[in-house]
Order: C-alpha cells, then structure tokens, then sequence
C-alpha cells in the first residue's frame, strides 16, 4: 500500500486535538468535539486495507487493537482504583461489583485514566464491520450503507437514547460510516487540495466563532459538538459535514506542513506514530498533574501529558514484549507467542 507521509502528521495533529479536548473547556471542547474523533475513523477507512481474507484480519486487529486495550486497562484500572479509596468512606457490594464490571462493559463505563479507551474497542468493531460491508458490496454501492448506518446512528441519538451495547459498539453504526467515507475518499483520491471546501469551512469557522463571541446567547458550538463516546452526533447531517469538511482542511494543512515546514512536520508526525499510546496514557498523566500543581495552565498541562505520553511510548519502542503487548505488534506478539505456542506443540 502506498505511503502517505502526510497521514502521520495528520494523526499528530489529531491526537494533540484530542489530548486539548480533555483539558480545555467551553466553546473550545466543544468545536474539537465536532471532529477530533470522527477524523480517527476517517483515517481508518482511508488506510483501510482488503490484502488479508477475514480470519487474517480478526487476528491482526485483535493483536493490534485488543491486546493492548486489555494490558493498558490491567496496568491503570487498578491504580484508579487506588486513587479512588481515599475519596470513599465505603464500598457496599454493588459498588464494588460496578468497579469489576465497569472495564466488562466499556463505553461510557469507562472513567477517570481509562475514559477514553472507549475508541479502542469501537473502533475495532467498526473495521469488522467496514471490512465485512467492502468485501461484499460494489464500492459504488457503499454510499448507500454510509446513507443507511448514519440513519439509524441518528436514530439511536434522538429516538432510542437508552440504547446501547457494551465496548460502545452502538457508536460503532456511525463510526462505521464515517470510515466508510474514508474509504471512498482513498478510491477518489488525488494529490490536489480541496481549497474551496477548506477556505469555506474556514470562513465558517472564523465567521461562527466571531457570531459566539458577539451573542453567546444566541450561539454555541455545542449545538453541533458531537460525543461519540456517548452516542451524540450533533446537528443531524450538518455536524457530520461539518467534521468531513474540518477534516479535509487538516488534510490540506498536513500537506503544506509536509512541504513546507519538513521539520515541524516530522516532529507532528512522530506523535502521530505514538497516537494510540498518546490516547491511552494522556489522561493518567494530566491527572497525576493536576493533582501535583491543582494551578496548572491549561497550556502547561496539555504540552506535559503529551510530551511524557511520547516519552514512555519511545521507551515501549524499545523492547519486543512491549511493543507486542502495548503496541499491538504482530510481528512482535507472532514472534514472542505464536511461534513460541508452535514449537512448544511440535
């Protein structure tokens, strides 16, 4: 498969956007809210994949997504937990059989350093069932199951709000559809950039913005902010453009950075190869923060979780068991265990 040099700068820029989401408030979560998730997805579907048959690829994303989603939980669960008991004078028996189900169930059950490992298991439910949609239908047809999956996540959104699965696999209606898009988008792709749809959306933006600071009574990103983790799509249809035309321009920044500004791009984009741990340990060290300095800047806090984030990542690089376990390492977990589990059989 082709290689984009611009894709990890663009996951760069989408991991730090993540990482400012949970720490800004107001009208700035709100507007990241709009896209800072859906563009994972996006770029899912863009990187999407049909080489292996369906067995090959269970087993590839298991390793690569479940395999650290369940060592990350086994190594920070339990110190939320600790973290937890001093704040509670005590724990009845269903407390404490919520705190074991809890990581079970996922989702929205999810909480304090593990709250966003939420996207881990939709998204790997979301590439099974983009990989089972591409593998049987006409990529003509696809739009049509983009069409239709969007639908019933809006219905789950405005009509069954009590409805869900656990691992947030509801949410994965719509992650599905916005991957899907992804992948249409690669079959169209070329190298032009889309100037009119990034300085619209950047007109609009800016225009929005202004509009808020004018009449915050009248305006808010939140009415389009969209929560994934929480199956809230914003603003039906508009919200959904909104985060395609969002992505788009950080598309067309990512190539200008790539071209232009080679050095920052590079540094960009090597958070963008560590997003998946930037995702998994931000959140325990802007706690572990705040609870050191309770008067932190929102800045400091944001360039500290990411920075010492990338920092472990780069030491996790460095042994095979880590990289197997932590980062999902086929290679890496193939040697470690399966051909381990194979000689022992032979």
């Amino acid at each position: 498969m082709k290689r984009f040099e611009w894709i990890d700068t663009l996951k760069g820029i989408g991991i730090t956007l993540v990482v400012a989401s949970h720490i800004y408030t107001g009208e700035i979560r709100y507007f990241l809210g709009i896209f800072s998730m859906p563009l994972f997805f996006f770029i899912g579907g863009f990187l999407y994949s049909s080489k292996y048959d369906n067995q090959v690829y269970l087993k590839k994303k298991i390793v690569h997504l479940i395999v650290p989603y369940i060592a990350f939980i086994l190594l920070l669960y339990p110190i939320q937990l600790i973290a937890l008991l001093p704040q509670r004078q005590g724990f009845s028996f269903v407390d404490i059989l919520k705190l074991i189900v809890n990581p079970i169930i996922g989702g929205t059950f999810l909480w304090g350093l593990t709250s966003a490992f939420w996207f881990t298991t939709c998204f790997f439910i979301t590439q099974q069932l983009a990989n089972f949609i591409i593998r049987k239908v006409n990529p003509k047809q696809v739009i049509f199951y983009i069409i239709g999956l969007s639908g019933l996540s809006y219905l789950n959104y405005l009509v069954f709000k009590q409805f869900f699965l656990p691992q947030n696999a509801h949410v994965a209606i719509a992650g599905t559809s916005i991957f899907l898009i992804g992948f249409l988008y690669r079959k169209l792709y070329s190298e032009r950039n889309h100037s009119i749809i990034s300085i619209s959306v950047l007109l609009f933006v800016l225009c929005m913005t202004l509009y808020s600071n004018q009449t915050s009574n009248l305006w808010s990103w939140s009415f389009l902010a969209m929560d994934m983790k929480r199956a809230n799509y914003g603003m039906p249809v508009f919200s959904l453009l909104l985060a395609i035309g969002l992505i788009l321009l950080l598309i067309d920044i990512s190539k200008l950075l790539v071209k232009n500004a080679p050095l920052l791009s590079k540094i960009i984009g090597a958070l963008g190869q560590a997003s998946m741990s930037i995702l998994y340990l931000h959140l325990a060290f802007i706690y572990a923060l705040k609870g050191l300095d309770s008067g932190i800047s929102y800045f400091n806090l944001f360039v500290l979780s990411t920075a010492l984030s990338f920092i472990i990542h780069s030491i996790i690089l460095k042994f095979s068991f880590t990289r197997a376990v932590l980062l999902g390492s086929y290679s890496d977990f193939e040697q470690i265990f399966l051909t381990r589990n194979r000689n022992n059989q032979v």
